[in-house]
């Protein structure tokens, strides 16, 4: 029972706190900046990271907001996350805090301070802390169109004249293009995104959505008169180091598939392959129905990762149905190329592309050797 008081007078206590925090006036010596990570080598920090820091001297203020906060706990995380309604939130840290843990993970941090009026600052504080209210804290991540950067850039686009400029250099592109420039040296991480966003992603560019981008367009932006970005220093410098490793690379990717098409004279590795690819086409189109993620909608890999080539090994080789499913998938094949003619995609995906086209063939050529 006092466990339980004890565990009520805390929470009150925080709630309370949180109330005077949220209505606090900033003084005049308050700084808003937008704090801007460097990439790293976990797959979740390949794009870099984004946040908003509030520092008020006089008012013992200095606290880091992130948005891109979420828990491996939950049930159910990896399929959520696929189907699209994994819940991310907001939190803060401190200034001091925030840049140790960036440090020691070897990611660089920039901070932009901003030119803002002591009206827009308050509201910027304002906006945050009604944020962390339990009814607003947390949202539905989108990879594009509602992540760690777009939250940001629509609480400053609140309180601007004029939004964050958008069209600047590196961000005119497609999405598609715009990602795989940082993934120049991991060819399997390059391939994997390219395989499972859909059409969306070849769209041009129309937002803010990768750190570095929004560091860029914030430099561009006006205030009014006057510049938005007051002053930019580099708190943290990454150190170098040489990521790439010899297996990531298209060279090696192609080679395995050349190596792999030799095995392939044999039946039961052929077989193998083409139920493999047939349980890849079977998840992707499975995703495109499933997930709520509109990035990867209408995704004609299903073309090149045929779900009909998981029936080819288990068809007898003189019956009709086999010539019908293989001139099916070569149809299907050939409008892949169409389809991603203009697109990295195409490139991206060529040897598993000639792989699968070369792997049909012998199936073919074996077939009618047979009759």
């Amino acid at each position: 029972m006092k466990k339980i008081i004890a565990l009520f007078f805390a929470v009150f206590i925080t709630q309370l706190s949180f109330g005077k925090t949220a209505d606090r006036q900033l003084s005049d010596r308050a700084k808003i900046s937008v704090l801007t990570c460097g990439t790293g080598g976990q797959l979740y920090a390949l794009f870099g990271h984004t946040a908003i820091r509030v520092f008020d001297p006089a008012e013992g203020i200095d606290r880091v907001y992130n948005y891109g906060m979420f828990d491996f706990r939950i049930p159910n995380f990896y399929a959520k996350f696929v189907k699209g309604d994994l819940l991310y939130f907001v939190d803060y840290d401190s200034y001091e805090s925030f840049v140790v843990n960036y440090a020691y993970d070897n990611r660089s941090v920039v901070e932009q301070e901003l030119n803002l009026s002591q009206n827009q600052k308050q509201r910027v504080w304002n906006l945050l802390n009604e944020s962390l209210k339990e009814e607003n804290r947390y949202y539905t991540y989108k990879f594009i169109d509602n992540n760690c950067t777009t939250k940001v850039v629509d609480v400053l686009n609140e309180v601007l004249p004029t939004p964050v400029k958008v069209d600047i250099e590196g961000n005119t592109a497609n999405y598609r293009s715009i990602l795989n420039t940082y993934l120049k040296d991991r060819y399997f991480e390059k391939l994997g995104i390219n395989l499972i966003f859909g059409n969306k992603v070849d769209h041009p560019s129309t937002l803010l959505f990768l750190p570095d981008k929004f560091q860029a367009g914030l430099s561009h932006t006006m205030n009014g008169d006057q510049p938005l970005v007051k002053d930019e220093i580099n708190v943290f410098q990454a150190k170098p180091i040489d990521t790439s490793v010899w297996w990531n690379t298209y060279w090696f990717a192609s080679v395995a598939c050349a190596l792999l098409l030799a095995l392939s004279m044999n039946r039961i590795v052929r077989s193998i392959y083409f139920i493999a690819m047939g349980i890849f086409g079977l998840f992707f189109l499975l995703v495109g129905f499933y997930s709520l993620h509109s990035e990867v909608l209408l995704n004609n890999v299903v073309f090149l990762c045929n779900p009909i080539l998981l029936f080819i090994p288990f068809v007898n080789n003189k019956s009709k149905i086999k010539r019908i499913l293989r001139l099916i998938v070569l149809l299907m094949l050939m409008l892949y190329v169409i389809l991603n003619l203009f697109s990295e995609k195409l490139i991206i995906t060529l040897p598993l592309y000639l792989l699968t086209l070369a792997t049909l063939f012998i199936e073919f050529r074996s077939s009618v050797v047979k009759e």
